[in-house]
Order: C-alpha cells, then sequence, then structure tokens
C-alpha cells in the first residue's frame, strides 16, 4: 500500500525542490536588474543626493538665461529645474510655525518661508521674509498673475482649472497656508511646508492633498518669473 503513494510522493518533492531552486535562481537575476521607479502620490524627502549651492547656482544660471531671453523653452526648462531639482531638497524639512530656517534639512520652515525662501533661491530679487510674514493672498498679488479663485467648491473643480491652465507653476493661497501647485503636464502637484501629518515640507498630489481639501478658500495664480 505504502509503495502506490511513494513514487508520486517522491515525484512531488523532487518537483517541488527543483521549483525552489528555479525561483531561487530567478530571485538571483532579478536583483541585478534595475529596480523600476515605484508610482506615489506624496514625497517626503529628497530623491538624490545635494548640493544646495549648487542646485541655487544652477537655478540662478537658468533665471538669468530666462531674463535674457524669454521663451516657452528657457521658460520651461528654468521651471523644471526649481520644481524638480531645487524644490525636492527641501522634502522632509521639518515644519513650524514660526520656521524661518535658509538652509533644507536643517532646522524648521514655515509655508510662507518656503515659498519665499525658494523663489530668492532660484533667482528672483524679493524680500523673502517681507513676503513671508503677509497674510497668504497677499503673496499672491505680489508675485503672481492670473488669478483663479474658489470659495466652497469641490477639490476637483480646482484641480481640474489647474489642468486646464496648463503646465506652470503657481502659487496657492488657502485659509491659513500657502505654498506650490506644479502642473508638470501630466499631474497637478501641491509642494508645500506641510501643517499636518508628517508635518513637513513635501510634494504631493494635489487631488489627495487633506490640506487643500479642508480649506473652504482657495485661490491660486502663476508665478510672473521676470523680478
Amino acid at each position: 500500500m505504502m509503495r502506490k503513494y511513494f513514487l508520486p510522493a517522491l515525484l512531488f518533492f523532487v518537483s517541488c525542490k527543483d521549483n525552489q531552486q528555479h525561483s531561487s535562481n530567478e530571485k538571483i537575476r532579478i536583483t541585478n536588474r534595475p529596480t523600476p521607479p515605484v508610482e506615489t502620490s506624496v514625497f517626503i524627502k529628497p530623491p538624490f543626493e545635494f548640493n544646495y549651492d549648487l542646485q541655487k547656482n544652477r537655478c540662478k544660471e537658468l533665471y538669468a538665461a530666462l531674463q535674457k531671453k524669454r521663451t516657452v523653452e528657457t521658460e520651461k526648462k528654468f521651471i523644471s529645474f526649481l520644481a524638480d531639482s531645487l524644490l525636492p531638497c527641501w522634502y522632509g524639512t521639518p515644519w513650524d510655525y514660526n520656521g524661518i530656517t535658509e538652509v533644507p534639512q536643517k532646522g524648521k520652515i514655515a509655508c510662507g518661508y518656503f515659498v519665499t525662501t525658494t523663489l530668492r533661491d532660484a533667482g528672483m530679487k524679493i524680500n523673502r521674509v517681507k513676503l513671508a510674514q503677509c497674510i497668504e493672498q497677499h503673496v499672491l498679488w505680489d508675485l503672481c498673475t492670473d488669478f483663479k479663485k474658489f470659495s466652497d467648491a469641490p477639490l476637483s473643480k480646482f484641480v481640474a482649472a489647474v489642468e486646464k491652465a496648463g503646465y506652470g507653476l503657481y502659487i496657492v493661497g488657502l485659509d491659513n497656508h500657502t505654498g506650490y501647485i506644479f502642473n508638470d503636464g501630466t499631474n497637478v502637484w501641491f509642494i508645500h511646508s506641510g501643517v499636518y501629518l508628517p508635518k513637513c515640507t513635501l510634494k504631493e498630489k494635489a487631488i489627495n492633498s487633506i490640506t487643500l481639501q479642508n480649506s473652504r478658500y482657495r485661490v491660486f495664480g502663476r508665478i510672473i518669473f521676470d523680478k
């Protein structure tokens, strides 16, 4: 009777062992491949190692080139570097209502100071302290144009308006908060020093942002890069 089941059991054992060996070899091969990018809707730490002084200098070079010759190409190149290389250095920097640090990852930063400090570091000649201490809407009036206002409107309507406005970097003013809105041509992002957990500078999908969702008033404007 035992012989009846012995051979199938033996074959099953050998088969499992072969499969395990194959799986082990496959894992070895896979680990040598580049790790595919993970799609996420929130970024809370710098995605790369950086030298902030070098990032600032490069951003200022692109800003000077934009002032010298204003074209769609020079503006997009500057905005792309600002949004994808300079601002990410700040991801993870802790938020504080009185935060005034000028160096990412050192000290704390308030929402208004995050906007004005990074715009100054990008090459704009602005008074970062004076503007940061203004109420959110006044920051927009001094730095932006083409305003769109929303009061007690669904967040989806706000995001749709940013999508319609097209590629670009915008400043958004909320009930008691401010930050950047970035339309990269594919997604709409909210980049800000956040007061909600994890209470740090971060980049998140605008449509998923609790901060944007909880604000009854929202106004955004396209940044005027000529200061």
